[in-house]
């Protein structure tokens, strides 16, 4: 069976390389490229032919892959999606699978090991991570936090200038469900301080 792949990552190097890798396969063809979400989505309503599987990376101009992510889940449940990122911590690999990515490669992978997790994903098994240093795991860490929507929101503003008050403003909830949220994410990642936070967006390519 031919499996349509789109690949969508803003290093236009590393993007390259992995489709002149997939072409090579016989049964991959690609259908679609871009540099971000936004472009990708916008490709979509012009495309002749619909993926089956998007390789999609996390940290991304305009639109990064936790948007682009949600997106496609919701306005194309059968796409099949695999996040590849450097950013290979388990909070962050946790709550993409969470999100309803397919799989996870570290994008310091083998060639042959993204094409493995194409076709398990297309196969309809379970979740499957590859990082390199690591046994490959099937599914999620049962330890690690899953974060709610207004979480991941408050995460993004976190390394912002702004204020909780304006934070909440913009959330379009109170300070005081605010607080709820940030407790919450404190208690989850075990931390103390926005500063901390801040950090951990960062490390999970929600913010730069």
């Amino acid at each position: 069976m031919m499996i349509k792949v789109a690949v969508v990552d803003d290093h236009s190097v590393f993007r390259k390389g992995v489709i002149n890798v997939l072409s090579k396969n016989d049964n991959i063809e690609i259908v679609a490229e871009a540099n971000n979400g936004k472009e990708f989505i916008d490709l979509l309503s012009s495309v002749a032919i619909l993926p089956d599987v998007l390789l999609l990376d996390i940290q991304m101009p305009v639109m990064n892959g936790y948007e682009t992510l949600d997106y496609v889940h919701s306005h194309y449940p059968d796409m099949k999606v695999i996040m590849i990122s450097l950013i290979q911590d388990q909070i962050t690999v946790n709550n993409l699978l969470e999100r309803g990515a397919s799989g996870f490669i570290a994008k310091n992978a083998e060639p042959e090991a993204i094409m493995e997790v194409i076709e398990k994903s297309v196969a309809g098994l379970d979740e499957t991570i590859v990082i390199p240093g690591h046994s490959k795991i099937a599914g999620k860490s049962p330890e690690t936090p899953v974060l709610t929507d207004k979480e991941y929101e408050l995460l993004k503003y976190s390394s912002t200038g702004l204020t909780y008050e304006q934070i909440a403003s913009n959330m379009a909830i109170t300070p005081k469900a605010l607080d709820h949220h940030r407790t919450s994410l404190f208690r989850k990642l075990s931390i103390q301080s926005r500063q901390e936070l801040a950090s951990i967006a960062v490390k999970m390519g929600l913010a730069d």
